[in-house]
């Protein structure tokens, strides 16, 4: 009984050694690596975090939950999906995002390359958008350039679109005219690609450069319409009249 008793004992001692030895192993090889590189058939997460040696975080791969969690909570919650980048101080600086669902007489669909101003939102962007319902549909695939203010006025940009929404339609584009005049809020420079769809049951299908000024309105249209036919447009400052436009002759 004592010899099994001893060999016993030696069992757990050679266990406990061999257990102490692979713990510490693994622990020094986070951070001198010296086992050779894993590979995985399947890897299952919510988020993949890329950082620097310093912790710095760099670039993220992220189901929606995880951006929700993680850096969208303030702005409220999301459905897209995908990788993006952060820059040296750990700001989101852009990145490929989509999402994508079917809804009631159709389907609601995004699918963007973004790239964003220091510390603020998307500046240029690729990107493919749908959405299809019983009364309307429309899809956008083009690149898109904006403009907005320096990341120091955020506070005051987003103040400013919060008091839009609390006005009535005339005073709104009162309010959005003067803020964009004085630089306080973002704006659409131009959209280069095609819009095509349906509107108040009529098919619509332009493809072009579509051109506004600082002040967020129409400024240049050279597109083709839905009858194949081209048109260039020049409009006044505040794009509600043309003063230019090229006719083609019958």
């Amino acid at each position: 009984m004592e010899t099994i008793l001893l060999r016993q004992i030696r069992l757990l001692r050679f266990c406990v050694i061999a257990l102490f030895a692979s713990t510490a192993l693994l622990f020094a090889n986070c951070f001198y690596p010296i086992l050779p590189k894993q590979k995985f058939r399947v890897i299952e997460a919510e988020r993949l975090n890329i950082r620097e040696k310093g912790g710095i975080l760099k670039a993220a791969l992220s189901n929606s939950a995880a951006f929700n969690e993680f850096q969208r909570a303030e702005r409220g919650g999301v459905t897209f999906s995908g990788l993006m980048f952060y820059n040296e101080e750990g700001q989101e600086e852009g990145g490929l995002v989509y999402s994508g669902k079917a809804i009631p007489g159709g389907q609601d669909a995004d699918v963007s390359l973004t790239m964003d101003q220091f510390r603020q939102d998307q500046n240029v962007y690729l990107h493919h958008e749908e959405h299809k319902d019983a009364q309307n549909h429309r899809i956008e695939d083009g690149l898109s350039i904006n403009a907005r203010p320096d990341w120091s006025s955020v506070k005051e940009e987003y103040a400013t679109y919060n008091d839009l929404e609390k006005l009535p339609a005339k005073q709104q584009d009162q309010l959005r005219l003067k803020s964009l005049q004085l630089g306080k809020i973002s704006s659409n420079r131009m959209f280069l690609g095609v819009r095509r769809g349906l509107k108040d049951a009529a098919p619509y299908d332009d493809t072009g450069i579509f051109i506004k000024n600082k002040w967020g309105r129409t400024a240049i249209k050279l597109y083709v319409d839905q009858e194949n036919k081209p048109h260039f447009e020049v409009y006044d400052p505040l794009g509600k009249s043309i003063l230019y436009e090229m006719k083609i002759p019958k």
